[in-house]
């Protein structure tokens, strides 16, 4: 049986909600966890789907703020900004996440900026860091955080994160720079110092595979005593996407249900009734996942181990999606864009 612990006064009532426009960005940052990129499709989120995501929002008892996010939002700039309008005739606070990868000119970026705060945005979060600069142009970031600034002013401006922006001015500013230049430069220790904690990691979607060996990898039975009880219930950040899947935390390719239904949904959990992975999860986090995965599919755990509790989820993910048995495994997509 399920303890109390699982059940507090109203499980699933984050303080913060993103909506996913799309996964399309032109990245594909080796730390993404939602493992967004330039081979997701290219078609956004309609806006009546946004608008429903907009008002499932306010089913809540206390409506979290929100932010549009991606992938990369601004690559559906009218979808954006009729999101903004929306979001503030429904009373509610909204922000934009950006990476800056459209901000090739500073006529463009303000002018962008401008109309995003005049129909009732809140506040832009410019994502900065070494990731990112591998992709992106570092003047294209730094655009976008001074021409923000320009418009909504340094207090409703988030660098994320502000540490990295030094970082960013050192750079070449219209040249990528491989993350293999760190490790090179500083060694594992500096690049793990730098890259895996400096940015504070979570090892799930594409980061454990391509940032793991960064930090001391560990067997599956290290995470025997870790639930998702947190992730799943009680995650103050969230996301609903353009396909209907409630993501709970940053558990990106994993759904605890369909927002569309959201007063049902929120029922269920109230009750106590959660969906069989994320059941599991709750009660015996990724080792009791991995366990199931073993017995009933003859799962092996990776010979040289996992970065993390996330990114032994992900891989027992990646093997069960594969049964197609298991509807809280979406978007589909995910799992092909490691």
């Amino acid at each position: 049986m399920t303890s109390p612990i699982f059940r507090p006064a109203f499980a699933l009532c984050p303080s913060d909600v993103g909506i996913i426009l799309s996964y399309l960005c032109a990245s594909g940052c080796r730390h993404c966890l939602y493992n967004c990129g330039p081979g997701w499709p290219a078609e956004p989120m309609s806006p009546e789907t946004l608008r429903a995501a907009l008002e499932a929002v306010t089913l809540w008892p206390s409506p979290p703020q929100i932010h549009l996010t991606g992938g990369e939002p601004c690559l559906h700039f009218p979808l954006l900004l009729q999101g903004v309008r929306w979001a503030s005739d429904l009373g509610l606070t909204c922000y934009v996440e950006t990476s800056g990868s459209w901000c090739r000119d500073e006529d463009t970026a303000i002018d962008r900026f401008r109309q995003l705060r005049d129909a009732g945005l809140a506040a832009v979060l410019v994502s900065c860091s070494p990731f990112h600069a591998e992709h992106i142009p570092p003047a294209r970031t730094l655009t976008a955080l001074r021409s923000a600034v320009d418009v909504l002013g340094p207090d409703r401006v988030i660098a994320y994160l502000p540490e990295y922006v030094r970082l960013l001015e050192s750079l070449d500013p219209d040249r990528l720079t491989p993350l293999d230049r760190y490790e090179a430069e500083l060694g594992r220790d500096g690049a793990a110092r730098l890259l895996w904690h400096g940015y504070g990691i979570i090892p799930g979607g594409r980061s454990g595979y391509h940032l793991g060996h960064l930090v001391a990898a560990q067997p599956a039975a290290a995470f025997a005593a870790d639930t998702c009880a947190g992730e799943m219930l009680y995650a103050p950040h969230s996301h609903l996407d353009l396909y209907g899947n409630y993501i709970p935390s940053f558990c990106g390719g994993l759904r605890v249900g369909d927002w569309r239904a959201m007063p049902e949904l929120l029922d269920d959990f109230q009750a106590g009734r959660y969906p069989p992975l994320i059941r599991l999860l709750v009660e015996r986090g990724p080792y009791g996942l991995y366990e199931m995965a073993r017995e009933a599919y003859g799962f092996a755990q990776r010979p040289e181990g996992y970065a993390g509790k996330c990114h032994l989820c992900v891989d027992v993910r990646r093997q069960l999606v594969a049964r197609g048995e298991h509807g809280e495994l979406q978007p589909r997509a995910y799992y092909d864009h490691f």
